[in-house]
């Protein structure tokens, strides 16, 4: 029978099983199936391919976005140009499997953001890791200037001050501070760089409103979970699936 997954550890808060068997039932599609794979390490992906030789495609997430790409036969110009991928399709080549990787999440993004209907300018990025290159590569397409902070790199928090944070009108929180049993709820930025002309778009979808989030509201901001792009990644891997 067809049979779609997802690798990533762990994978306690994935909504991907439920959002994908629900919709193999709204399309009649019985026979599918839609499999976690929580690998401790990536070099069990073999395991996967000999247990389940109909697999036909896999979403990735949190910690293998980046190096997936080493065990990916094709990578599409979308994953060349970011440097991660989220959905891989599994083609045969006399019985081998043929793993070409995609990014949806790149798309998934620049289409909720446009759903805002905000001409944004000017974009902070908090966090470098396969998410934060998916949405900066759509910043990119979008011509949204834009900075990326980090703990350790280029720019630091440290070097974050009120007055230039007071600068931004989109803020992306691509870290997972702030999802259920991370130890962090809040990202180390001062409350008092926040304004009522910032949107404040976080990545985290579980729980639905995030301490970040709480925050940016109170200070008059609009916020915005990661549930709409998680949903769009999901559609756009969907029909990479089908167009197989």
């Amino acid at each position: 029978m067809p049979d779609i997954g997802l690798i990533g550890y762990p994978l306690s808060h994935s909504f991907s099983q439920k959002y994908f068997t629900e919709k193999f039932q709204q399309l009649g599609l019985k026979n599918w199936q839609y499999h976690l794979f929580p690998l401790k390490n990536i070099d069990d992906l073999t395991d996967v391919f000999i247990q389940h030789p109909e697999l036909l495609g896999f979403n990735v997430t949190i910690p293998y976005k980046e190096t997936i790409l080493d065990y990916c036969d094709v990578l599409s110009d979308e994953v060349k140009a970011i440097g991660a991928a989220n959905a891989i399709i599994i083609s045969k080549n006399e019985k081998l499997p043929i793993l070409t990787a995609h990014n949806t999440d790149y798309l998934a993004f620049k289409e909720s953001l446009e759903r805002w209907q905000t001409p944004f300018k000017k974009a902070l990025v908090f966090g470098n890791g396969g998410a934060s290159k998916a949405i900066q590569y759509a910043l990119k397409t979008l011509e949204i200037e834009f900075k990326v902070v980090t703990r350790h790199g280029k720019f630091t928090y440290n070097e974050l001050n009120d007055e230039e944070l007071k600068t931004y009108d989109l803020l992306i929180n691509c870290t997972p501070v702030g999802t259920i049993g991370f130890p962090e709820e809040y990202l180390p930025i001062k409350a008092s760089g926040i304004h009522s002309q910032m949107y404040f778009y976080d990545l985290v979808y579980n729980p639905s409103q995030t301490p970040m989030m709480s925050l940016f509201e109170s200070r008059g901001s609009k916020v915005k979970n990661g549930l709409e792009m998680l949903h769009l990644q999901a559609d756009y891997f969907w029909l990479l699936v089908k167009g197989y």
